[in-house]
């Protein structure tokens, strides 16, 4: 928990961001104690909550509350939307409840909401273009889901490194992290916490060429997620159809299937929650791509358009990246008088 003051307040404080080093992308910071081990260490050396203001179910009602409204925002408008608020909210009344007096189960509530709100900041700032930052946050989440004796928050911090570090193209650590967080949900977490790492241990695999443990692992996870229950709404302990729909897709183009990876996208924008903008507009953007990949032209342009739609007021380094690579895969096509409407509408963007 002095970790997340530390963190939240160098970037209120930009001048001491590089003392912490929070400026510096580590690939030894991709390595992370087993559930295990991180637990043993962190009970050996917790220290009794400080006395003061005594916090009780309020404050744990109005953090569960907070994540929602940031997980909500993020979706809607990207990670550079409100990443802020939330840093300003954590500096200056998170962290003070976690040093105040409370009951044991109270002070675990607070933390393990801690550590959810702290893994949406760090994927607003990998959404943000803040790799280094996302990779603080995400590992300091996991430290303080081991304060709260939390496997199941524990397993979504590590996914969200993991993830992080695949697009960045970190394969190998990445995957490791990914074996990692399946197999403490296998042991510790619901059926749909499983999917949602065996989703991506899918991901991990198909970008490593191993075609037969990826196509494994998605079958893994559409299995345990078809016996989950479906009626969660709950940021951390839900996982919609949608986002399994796109996940199949992401590994599918990666295997180079692309008419399965079409159809995978197409199944997640049926799927998706008016809400979910930013999320809808990179799935349109890969559709797009996923077609023109089959020499589908027109129908790729079509795509593009929606995508234009929803792109206007999102900050996501994600989806300014889907803008990029439009521009560059219609470049062929220039003289196409659609492909040159496209472009120009773009440009204006």
């Amino acid at each position: 928990m002095h970790h997340l003051a530390k963190l939240t307040n160098s970037q209120l404080d930009p001048g001491r961001g590089k003392l912490l080093g929070t400026d510096i992308y580590s690939l030894a910071a991709l390595s992370v104690p087993n559930w295990e081990d991180l637990l043993s260490r962190t009970v050996a050396r917790r220290a009794g909550v400080l006395t003061g203001r005594r916090v009780g179910h309020a404050e744990v009602k109005a953090l569960k509350s907070m994540t929602t409204f940031f997980a909500t925002s993020t979706g809607a408008f990207g990670g550079g939307h409100a990443r802020t608020a939330l840093t300003t909210y954590l500096a200056d009344d998170v962290t003070p409840w976690l040093l105040s007096s409370a009951t044991e189960h109270v002070h675990r509530q607070l933390l393990t909401h801690t550590a959810q709100l702290t893994i949406l900041l760090g994927n607003m700032c990998a959404d943000d273009n803040n790799n280094a930052l996302a990779q603080h946050y995400h590992r300091t989440a996991a430290h303080l889901a081991a304060e709260a004796e939390d496997p199941h928050t524990y397993t979504i911090a590590l996914r969200a490194l993991a993830s992080h570090a695949l697009d960045l193209g970190h394969q190998q650590p990445s995957l490791a992290l990914t074996e990692q967080a399946a197999a403490t949900a296998t042991h510790y977490s619901s059926p749909l916490a499983q999917s949602f790492t065996q989703s991506q241990l899918a991901l991990a695999h198909a970008r490593a060429n191993n075609r037969s443990r990826a196509l494994l692992a998605l079958h893994s996870a559409e299995i345990l997620h078809s016996h989950a229950d479906q009626n969660l709404t709950d940021p951390f302990d839900s996982y919609p159809i949608a986002a399994l729909h796109y996940q199949r897709a992401r590994t599918l183009t990666a295997l180079r299937d692309h008419p399965a990876a079409a159809r995978a996208y197409t199944a997640s924008l049926r799927a998706r929650a008016p809400q979910a903008r930013r999320a809808r507009a990179l799935t349109t953007a890969h559709l797009a791509e996923s077609q023109l990949f089959q020499g589908n032209l027109e129908e790729s342009l079509t795509t593009w358009k929606r995508f234009l739609i929803d792109y206007p007021g999102l900050r996501s380094s994600r989806a300014t990246a889907s803008l990029t690579t439009m521009r560059q895969a219609l470049r062929p096509y220039s003289t196409h008088p659609d492909v040159a409407l496209l472009t120009e509408e773009a440009a204006t963007l």
